[in-house]
């Protein structure tokens, strides 16, 4: 078994050791304590202890009935809501106990009569869902803070408002070294002056600075307002990453000057992105301008492009069409009854059909675009002039 004088040895096996040491005719127990590297006086303490040890009762543990007291007041149907701490409570006003909180949830746990207990965490911020929100303009409004250093390392704070339905650049605010609630209330306001928006349909999204969210920025939002507040969670700015990419393009754009050495330079600058940036086309939008996002043509626009290139690719297959099956350079032949060069006379009508058909799918269409309609294929014009 090794050295025994150190290690840990179970009940069971001290008592094996026991009747094995005493059973020993040729080796006194000094010896064999000795051989088995067993310190004596450990083996004598082994045989010392009793059979079974007297089981100790505190002297200050509940009675009997002190226990059947709080069981009792446990089975009640009008307590049986109460947690141990209310059971505390009316042991104590109705002088049928007295305990402490902990004892009495050992009785309950003993019963199996409390639910297992949760220690109460801290509830963590929810990402901001707020796509549904993006899909049209004035629903939803993104903003935060950035600073631009001058040549004199004078700190000059920018608060830009982007509508995240439109992508439009609405309105800023500029501070000198430091913003305050006040600034962020004041440029609200102006904003919501500037493009009359309806307070009531509108989201804020920003980070968890303390002037976005102090309790004066949304007293202010909330109370005069109306508006619905939505934040980052913390350290995680995806979450209002449209803003964060916005004020990089703004400190990056090719057009940006290098330096800036007043206020006012900053200003203009900020001025001159806003045009830039609401007057150019946005992938987002599918290449179409803010401006016009945000005034609500951007879906005429998209449609407007969608016929255009049918049109196109209408216009496309007549033209191949004529050219095909020993027509060569028609086009370029001129008609002998006119000086105009021949053309697919009926091809312009048959598109305009087309365009005003459901998703061009007029049985009309499907008759003119047939290889010998003499409407669509110029070949068959020809033969029969022939």
């Amino acid at each position: 078994m090794g050295d025994l004088t150190r290690k840990h040895v179970p009940y069971p096996s001290q008592k094996e050791l026991i009747g094995v040491l005493e059973t020993l005719k040729e080796l006194t127990v000094s010896e064999a304590c000795e051989a088995l590297k067993l310190n004596a006086r450990r083996y004598y303490r082994w045989r010392a202890r009793p059979e079974s040890p007297a089981v100790k009762t505190a002297w200050n543990r509940i009675t009997p009935e002190e226990e059947g007291a709080i069981l009792t007041a446990a089975r009640d149907e009008a307590l049986c809501d109460m947690r141990a701490a209310g059971l505390m409570v009316y042991g104590h006003e109705s002088c049928k106990f007295f305990s402490s909180v902990s004892t009495i949830q050992r009785v309950l746990k003993r019963n199996a009569l409390q639910s297992p207990y949760q220690v109460p965490r801290r509830k963590r911020p929810v990402k901001p869902d707020v796509r549904e929100l993006m899909k049209s303009p004035k629903r939803i409004i993104s903003y935060d803070a950035t600073e631009f250093y001058l040549t004199n390392r004078v700190r000059v704070v920018v608060i830009p408002m982007l509508d995240l339905g439109s992508r439009k650049f609405l309105h800023y605010g500029v501070r000198v070294r430091s913003f305050t609630q006040k600034d962020i209330m004041a440029t609200w306001d102006e904003t919501l002056w500037k493009e009359d928006i309806d307070p009531t349909q509108l989201t804020a999204i920003s980070d968890r600075g303390s002037q976005m969210k102090g309790s004066r920025t949304k007293a202010h939002l909330i109370g005069k307002w109306n508006i619905r507040l939505e934040f980052a969670r913390p350290y995680t700015p995806d979450d209002n990453a449209w803003i964060e990419t916005f004020i990089k393009y703004m400190k990056y754009h090719p057009e940006c000057p290098e330096s800036f050495e007043t206020v006012q330079d900053v200003i203009d600058w900020v001025a001159k992105f806003q045009k830039l940036y609401n007057d150019h086309p946005h992938s987002s939008l599918g290449y179409v301008r803010p401006n016009d996002e945000h005034e609500g043509r951007g879906g005429a626009i998209r449609q407007k492009r969608q016929d255009n290139l049918k049109l196109a690719a209408l216009k496309r297959r007549m033209y191949y069409a004529s050219k095909k099956e020993g027509v060569p350079d028609y086009d370029l032949i001129k008609d002998r009854g006119s000086n105009k060069i021949l053309e697919p006379v009926f091809a312009l009508e048959i598109v305009e059909t087309a365009l005003n058909a459901e998703n061009g799918k007029n049985p009309v269409l499907k008759e003119a675009l047939k290889k010998d309609d003499f409407r669509v294929n110029s070949e068959a014009v020809l033969c029969q002039n022939r």
